[in-house]
């Protein structure tokens, strides 16, 4: 995930924030998550990306994340709307570049 961030904010290097739009992978509840660059690394806001497997991950809200970091089986509130995604589906996710 730090290699995708890094690779958005190269080729966009006057933007300061990236934002997530998707569902949380526990709750199912909406997440939105401003992405900003730090000197360590990136900062969150608004929620957490657990990776689900090699090169798929999920969201979690900040919620659902202290209650368990770790990826549990995804919600059954909707499961043709699925929360794991891909570099793409993140790419296809993202909903404003500031």
């Amino acid at each position: 995930m730090e290699e995708l961030l890094g690779t958005i904010f190269d080729a966009f290097p006057e933007k300061s924030t990236i934002t997530f739009k998707g569902r949380c992978s526990d709750c199912g509840d909406a997440v939105i998550i401003d992405i900003v660059p730090t000197l360590g690394g990136f900062g969150l806001l608004g929620g957490f990306f657990v990776e689900y497997s090699t090169n798929k991950y999920v969201a979690k809200c900040s919620d659902c994340y202290k209650v368990n970091s770790k990826m549990v089986e995804q919600y059954k509130i909707n499961p043709n709307d699925s929360p794991i995604f891909s570099k793409e589906d993140f790419l296809n996710s993202m909903v404003s570049l500031h």
